[in-house]
């Protein structure tokens, strides 16, 4: 019997295979850092830079509507960005938890309270 693929043939397969993964390898882009933009309102209140962030900060926002006050509390933590306290009713924003991808939102929409991660 004859064989039908020689090992050169082989070997010239393997090459072409690994020659046409290259171009993956040399146009990855690096991550872009990121931050998180805390808007209430409609009003950015601040933006903070999350890409290499360490350490605990707390930044309590408050809210007056119809007369009744509210308030959160956010909490970032290290590169991570989460309200950890709030007196809406549903506090589904607290129930979220920690975010730190870009695109990702916690909202609080009784304090119309919106933190959003971005890049730069």
């Amino acid at each position: 019997m004859k064989k039908m693929l020689k090992k050169a043939d082989i070997v010239l397969i393997i090459l072409l295979i690994i020659l046409s993964l290259l171009p993956l390898l040399a146009f990855e882009r690096p991550a872009a850092p990121i931050y998180a933009e805390i808007r209430q309102d409609g009003k950015v209140l601040e933006k903070v830079t999350l890409t290499g962030h360490t350490g605990n900060r707390e930044i309590p926002v408050t809210f007056t509507a119809n007369g009744s006050d509210g308030h959160n509390l956010i909490r970032i933590e290290n590169e991570k960005i989460s309200i950890i306290e709030a007196d809406c009713p549903d506090k589904v924003c607290v129930q979220t938890g920690p975010i730190c991808k870009a695109g990702e939102i916690i909202a609080c929409l009784p304090h119309k309270l919106i933190i959003e991660i971005k890049e730069y």
